[in-house]
């Protein structure tokens, strides 16, 4: 036997309530469990339905390029004279010490950086020894964009970017499941719970 349903309508459109809606089970992501830090901060009928961490890419893009500077330097020290070779070891030096910085600085964001998504808000984890824990504004979640290269495409991973001031800003940089992510982002920026769309009052109540 089907539950009663309730219609209610409204100046734009008609929507059907059900009292009883199907809830969709929560997809499958990179990060299941909820950090510590963030179960104490969740709202009443709060829960988390996804969550993304940092792709290996991250890592392997500075190695990339420091194993193609140690090439390079391969290179120029049997090409350069003798008496230049101590511009090759400056340089060399120079481009190798920006590469392993470049790693670090991707291996504490594959290390500290976590996105979890909860039927109501996204929140943005970072930090290994001292964690920080934000919710985002829907306005950036609402004007966010999908980033994926031909790389990103074939591996799973992807960018969540925003405009402001006229630039491309990354809210998550090379995060697995983009699209997945994407699509909560979107769902929390709209109202959407589940399998649920609730509009804004302004458009349900007649005055």
């Amino acid at each position: 036997m089907q539950p009663p349903r309730d219609d209610a309508t409204t100046a734009v459109h008609r929507i059907t309530v059900d009292p009883q809606p199907v809830r969709r089970a929560p997809p499958p992501g990179g990060l299941r469990p909820v950090p510590r830090g963030l179960a104490a901060t969740l709202l009443p009928g709060e829960n988390v339905t996804f969550g993304s961490a940092p792709h290996p890419f991250v890592l392997a893009r500075p190695l990339i390029v420091l194993l193609a500077v140690a090439i390079a330097f391969g290179a120029a020290w049997q090409l350069v004279p003798g008496r230049d070779r101590a511009y090759v070891e400056a340089l060399g030096a120079v481009a190798a010490v920006a590469s392993l910085i470049a790693f670090a600085r991707g291996l504490g964001y594959f290390a500290g950086f976590r996105v979890v998504a909860t039927n109501r808000r996204i929140f943005a984890i970072r930090g290994i020894i001292v964690r920080r824990v934000a919710p985002l504004g829907n306005g950036e979640l609402a004007g966010s964009s999908l980033a994926q290269g031909i790389v990103g495409r074939m591996f799973g991973f992807g960018s969540i970017e925003v405009f402001q001031a006229g630039k491309r800003h990354a809210l998550f940089r090379d995060v697995r499941d983009a699209p997945t992510l994407y699509r909560e982002c979107q769902a929390v920026a709209n109202g959407v719970d589940g399998d649920l769309w609730t509009p804004a009052v302004r458009q349900t109540i007649i005055p």
